[in-house]
């Protein structure tokens, strides 16, 4: 029973909010009619693998539940509900682009609203079209490898979260390995890097110790980002959750005090700007990133507890747990 209250909470979790009790209360119906059916022709109660494999045989969540959406296929029915997932991580990507563009080309840089918010929207319109015409062309060419038919014939329905398990929204955890990549492609100066940007004549220039941390700081990002996926992708993984997140957490509190014992972290310039405005100016940003500091850190090691204690209290569970 433990199975199948899980398979349908996975189902009524992709299912329209005012329509999932039904639904999940006709395929209960049918679901325990066929154990029935089953139990009786074998003259005994299911084991737990004959229920997985008959609950398998519904059908992976996400292609039960897009039987009851109404909808249209541009990709074909198996691959259809992780093409339209894809589609929302690269919109939400997009949209937080959008978003840092447009605020930096005021905030750093000489334009106005309007004319930043125009930028941004001209680079969102041809970003959009390139980024949704890949993934469809690489949901295409899945589609004709049969990878997707491949890929579900594996799932285990006893990798579905548990039901008192509170998941992620699909738009939260998508936001957050959207944010993620994006941290990193800040980081590698792949993206502009804002504080390089001059405004009125004030230049902001990192100090030394952000040389001296980048490669630690790029390998915390990426773990993070790790952690990211498997909470969103694989939650019944909590003993892999709970370690990369000790280890985040660990790891992100030591880099934090190596960069709070710095105690500068921008040097603000400009030849047009009085010395005492710029001294100003300097002492402001480096006091904003002194409490940025201490708040990221209490939030890390909150999180970090909040993970720890969700382990403890729901035993140990693993990657291979039933």
């Amino acid at each position: 029973m433990d199975l199948i209250d899980r398979y349908l909470a996975a189902i009524a979790r992709r299912l329209p909010a005012d329509k999932a009790d039904d639904i999940v209360a006709e395929i209960r119906d049918d679901l325990l009619t066929r154990q029935e059916v089953r139990e009786d022709a074998l003259g005994r109660p299911l084991t737990r693998d004959e229920v997985s494999g008959l609950i398998k045989d519904m059908g992976h969540p996400l292609i039960v539940a897009s039987r009851y959406r109404p909808q249209q296929y541009l990709i074909g029915p198996d691959a259809f509900p992780f093409f339209v997932a894809a589609l929302r991580i690269v919109a939400i990507f997009l949209a937080l682009a959008f978003a840092i563009t447009a605020v930096s080309g005021v905030v750093f840089g000489h334009a106005d609203i309007a004319h930043a918010v125009a930028r941004a929207m001209s680079n969102l319109l041809s970003s959009a079209m390139l980024a949704f015409g890949t993934v469809a062309a690489v949901f295409y060419a899945l589609e004709r490898t049969g990878f997707p038919a491949d890929h579900l014939a594996k799932w285990r329905p006893r990798d579905l979260p548990e039901v008192k398990d509170k998941q992620p929204s699909t738009w939260g955890s998508a936001f957050e390995v959207a944010v993620g990549v994006y941290g990193i492609l800040w980081w590698c100066g792949i993206v502009p890097l804002p504080y390089y940007s001059n405004v009125k004549g004030l230049t902001l220039t990192p100090d030394p110790v952000w040389t001296t941390i980048w490669w630690p700081v790029l390998a915390l990002m990426v773990a993070r980002l790790v952690y990211n996926i498997v909470q969103w992708l694989r939650p019944r993984w909590k003993a892999v959750r709970a370690s990369l997140s000790v280890a985040t957490a660990a790891g992100g509190l030591a880099l934090l005090g190596l960069i709070y014992r710095a105690g500068h972290w921008l040097s603000a310039s400009g030849a047009t700007i009085p010395a005492r405005e710029l001294a100003e100016l300097d002492q402001a940003v480096n006091l904003g990133i002194h409490w940025a500091i201490i708040v990221v850190g209490v939030i890390w090691v909150i999180q970090c507890l909040q993970e720890l204690w969700r382990l403890a209290t729901s035993g140990p569970l693993g990657v291979k747990a039933i």
